[in-house]
């Protein structure tokens, strides 16, 4: 499709921000844009409603999805660049997304600033393997780990690395018996676990099981030097075996041995952007490991917004493809985070509960305790991570998951939001430029004759 509006020359100010990936991280990131000013439009898909009943949201743009057909989504986007001047960054909130921006990442960069790290930093970290080299190549603390790619080779060298242990796929998006990792504590958990070698692998990545604490470090960096960091210490997680995501947690000092760490993998590679570098801390036996580095928005963003680390803003501000040769490097850290905070992810925490009920996980009894401690987490928390009395649809929607039969009651609210768009005057398609002459009714009904993704909803204000 030839769109009827031209980019202009060079990249717009990133007065408008397209964010790929409509799931929680992107409320928070939607929050920390709009409270600067910047425009927010959210891809549609994801989550169910999500992003749709945001009061920071702006619009909604309705696309192809990624995964059934990667051509035809890139070329729903660069129609949509040409056709929003207004558009001036990029932002991936997911791994998918972050993946295939950084596959196309010349492409997308010459219509638009990409908020994400450079391709080669991308690869990097999404291969685990190629990360725990690294880490360990930089001399950041490691457990021992071995790359196998077949069920012999599985068994022996975990016999070799010894239990318990921990069993993942290589790539960052790579799920194993539905899960990102198995805990095997010894090799009749490991081989009940895996019978036999896993379907949709050619390989796996074994690593000893670290004991302790899990330590999150939430970090922007530009061109290989750490200018702000925000530490959480993870108390629960929405896994009961203590994988998974953080339900509950506090902000704490940062420790200076794992900024050094993270700092040396930054300067490994000339990282520009921003992250979350993962560790687990065992004080008793005064041992510290590297689990991962996330090149991207992480799942639980929120906390390091809350507590005073603007990563939103500068995820858009350290951008690809727009004076990157003028900008200036910061000598030091800029920013610094408020310690002692307390987060939870109550809505999250509920939810996890009831799934491991209906899995057969834990029985009823470990469900109620399970409840309970989701409840004193949600009354001793100073943030939450999504809930928000300024903007509660989302929450509201996710706890509707907690009741049986309500996907009626889902797609009411959807077409309610969906009346509230139209009611308030706003259109569908895509929307002229706010502030771009040249985009007028006209050109804007020429770009929608032709039925590619170039729909964009406005959101509700």
């Amino acid at each position: 499709m030839t769109s009827s509006v031209t980019r202009k020359t060079g990249h717009a100010p990133a007065r408008t921000v397209l964010l790929l990936g409509n799931y929680r991280p992107a409320i928070a990131v939607a929050c920390a844009l709009a409270e600067e000013g910047i425009r927010v439009i959210v891809g549609g898909e994801g989550e169910p409603l999500g992003a749709h009943c945001s009061r920071y949201v702006d619009e909604i743009w309705d696309h192809p999805k990624l995964a059934d057909d990667e051509t035809r989504f890139l070329n729903a986007l660069m129609d949509l660049l040409n056709a929003r001047p207004d558009i001036g960054a990029v932002l991936p909130v997911t791994e998918e997304f972050a993946l295939f921006l950084a596959a196309h990442e010349e492409q997308v960069k010459s219509q638009v600033r990409l908020a994400s790290p450079r391709r080669a930093v991308i690869e990097t970290f999404n291969d685990k393997l190629a990360a725990l080299t690294l880490a360990q190549e930089q001399g950041v603390p490691t457990l021992p780990f071995a790359h196998v790619n077949s069920y012999g080779s599985l068994l022996d060298e975990a016999r070799t690395i010894g239990f318990p242990l921990t069993v993942r796929g290589i790539g960052a998006t790579a799920r194993i018996a539905g899960r990102k990792a198995l805990i095997c504590e010894d090799m009749a958990a490991l081989k009940n676990a895996l019978p036999t070698w896993p379907e949709g692998h050619s390989s796996l990545l074994l690593q000893r099981f670290a004991h302790g604490a899990r330590r999150n470090i939430y970090f922007a960096a530009q061109q290989g030097r750490l200018i702000g960091v925000c530490q959480t210490r993870i108390l629960r997680t929405n896994a009961p075996d203590g994988t998974g995501l953080a339900v509950d947690g506090v902000t704490e000092q940062p420790d200076g041995e794992l900024i050094a760490d993270t700092e040396k993998l930054v300067a490994a590679t000339n990282y520009t952007g921003i992250g979350l570098a993962q560790f687990i801390v065992d004080p008793a036996r005064h041992e510290r490991c590297f689990l991962e580095l996330n090149p991207r928005v992480s799942g639980s963003h929120a906390i390091a917004e809350r507590a005073g680390l603007p990563l939103s803003l500068l995820a858009v501000e350290l951008s690809q493809g727009a004076r990157d040769d003028t900008r200036p490097a910061r000598s030091e850290p800029s920013y610094a985070a408020r310690t002692g905070l307390r987060y939870a992810w109550t809505d999250g925490d509920l939810l996890a509960a009831k799934y491991a009920v209906l899995d057969g996980t834990i029985s009823l009894r470990k469900a109620a305790l399970w409840v309970w401690e989701a409840a004193r987490s949600a009354f001793a928390a100073d943030i939450q991570m999504v809930w928000s009395w300024r903007d509660p649809g989302p929450t509201l929607i996710s706890l509707l998951l907690l009741l049986p039969r309500c996907r009626s009651l889902r797609r009411a609210l959807r077409a309610w939001f969906a009346r509230r768009r139209t009611s308030s005057g706003c259109t569908y398609g895509v929307p002229a430029s706010p502030s771009d002459p040249v985009s007028d009714s006209k050109s804007n009904s020429r770009a929608l004759s032709q039925p590619s993704a170039l729909t964009v909803e406005r959101s509700v204000s």
